[in-house]
């Protein structure tokens, strides 16, 4: 009898347990920690797209990454045929900077209006393909995607680790003791309660959701300067921010998210709503040294995390790996 347990259920455990499932590979039990009310999931508070953003092979490890987890998601999308996942056209754009930022995109133009973005001045833009992701239908598509693995969902919180020879003796906030054969740590920015060797900085993210926005019949994700708007066709929602604050906490900061707005009604010929109108969205994210994701194993345990930037194309990339490692 081999028990597997995984602590924390967002992309990248979700990731993990769907790549588990597609190896075959055996375990008698696997048991799933997960409390979105006590930690919240910052993949179902997240943007969630999955783009290139004009980076290329050859320049950094990292670079050489991303390049790698978006190729890994496109042919996620092609032979799996996921839901919640969207084909769209991601627009960058900027009007400062202008010769470092025509260097990561050198195809772009200056115009004021591109396809179905309108500007009220001249601005160099890129545009690139994209897909843009539904959190919560791509969530369940992959947790369904795994019904046949014999896993026993639990909503409880770890609260501690520790090694027990060739086991590991995990123990939760409802009193749980476990002794576990191979334990899978995907708990992101919460990950710091057991300290990894490699833990990041949790990084506090927070946008703007309005509802019944209509920009027409084609999802897009514009970035402006860093600032973002991203628009779901399907669902009619808009998403505009983010922030990116280096907070332990998820309580958002609406001043800056109200400077992000009025900064995108100053440039875009769009009927931006009133921020008034819309709900804030927090997420607490893990921002690893220099923004690298970390797959790495100790004793019985692997820990993935770190997953700042591409979380969702990046997760299935990662958790591809440490499924073959198993």
């Amino acid at each position: 009898m081999t028990t597997l347990a995984i602590i924390g259920a967002g992309i990248a455990g979700r990731s993990f347990i769907y790549a588990l499932a597609k190896s075959k590979k055996y375990f008698t039990k696997i048991i799933v920690f997960d409390s979105d009310e006590h930690s919240q999931t910052c993949s179902r508070r997240s943007t969630a797209i999955v783009a290139p953003r004009g980076v290329t092979t050859g320049h950094s490890d990292l670079g050489d990454l991303i390049v790698k987890g978006v190729s890994t998601f496109q042919d996620h999308v092609i032979n799996d045929r996921p839901e919640g996942v969207f084909k769209i056209q991601q627009y960058t754009g900027a009007v400062s900077k202008l010769e470092l930022f025509k260097k990561r995109y050198p195809d772009g133009v200056e115009d004021i209006q591109f396809d179905s973005i309108y500007l009220k001045n001249k601005t160099y833009m890129a545009q690139e393909e994209a897909f843009l992701i539904d959190p919560e239908l791509y969530l369940n598509w992959l947790k369904d995607e795994s019904r046949d693995l014999p896993i026993d969902w639990r909503n409880d919180f770890i609260t501690s680790i520790k090694s027990h020879g060739d086991q590991t003796e995990i123990t939760s906030l409802n009193g749980a003791k476990l002794l576990v054969d191979e334990l899978v740590v995907t708990a992101g920015a919460y990950s710091r309660f057991w300290q990894p060797r490699t833990f990041g900085k949790p990084i506090q993210g927070s946008y703007f959701e309005f509802y019944n926005i209509d920009f027409g019949p084609n999802s897009f994700s514009l970035t402006l300067e860093g600032d973002n708007i991203v628009y779901h066709a399907h669902s009619r929602v808009m998403l505009m921010g983010s922030t990116s604050l280096e907070l332990g906490h998820v309580l958002p900061n609406e001043l800056e998210l109200r400077a992000i707005h009025g900064r995108l009604v100053e440039k875009l010929n769009l009927p931006l709503p009133h921020w008034k109108t819309g709900k804030i969205i927090t997420g607490l994210r893990e921002k690893a040294s220099k923004r690298r994701p970390y797959l790495y194993r100790e004793n019985k345990i692997f820990w993935l995390g770190g997953l700042y930037k591409n979380g969702y194309s990046l997760s299935l990339h990662l958790a591809k790996e440490m499924v073959e490692q198993l």
